[in-house]
Formats: structure tokens, sequence, C-alpha cells
């Protein structure tokens, strides 16, 4: 079952707002808006449920940078 994935984060250096949307699951990927790369490197468990501890990586579209987040 493929899940959702959106990011919505400011470049590094233009501040532009780079956003994409993606489906991951078993050998699915479906690209929408910027192209990113998603690793994930841990769970957590909360009260409210389990979540992902992941990087992102993707291309600015404005000035070319490529930038690296922790969500």
């Amino acid at each position: 079952m493929a899940e959702a994935l959106r990011i919505k984060v400011k470049c590094h250096a233009c501040s532009n707002m780079i956003e994409g949307t993606a489906k991951y699951g078993s050998g699915h990927y479906v690209p929408t808006g910027v192209d990113f790369e998603f690793v994930a490197i841990g769970k957590v468990e909360t009260s409210k449920g389990k979540t992902v501890k992941a990087e992102v990586t993707c291309v600015c579209p404005s000035c070319g940078v490529k930038c690296k987040f922790a969500l």
C-alpha cells in the first residue's frame, strides 16, 4: 500500500518555497511537483501514534541549490 508524502520547505539559499508530493510504497513512485529523495532514518512512537523520522533531499527549482532537510 502506497502512502502519500507531502513536503513544503524553504530553500536554504534563496528562501523560495519548495513543494512536492509523491507516493511511496512497494515499487511505486509517482512524483508531483518538485522531485525529492526520501530516506527514512527511524521511527518515533508517541501517544498519538507512530511517525517516521526522515531526511529529504531536493533541488530548488529557482536557484538550483541542493537542499537537505530533516523531518
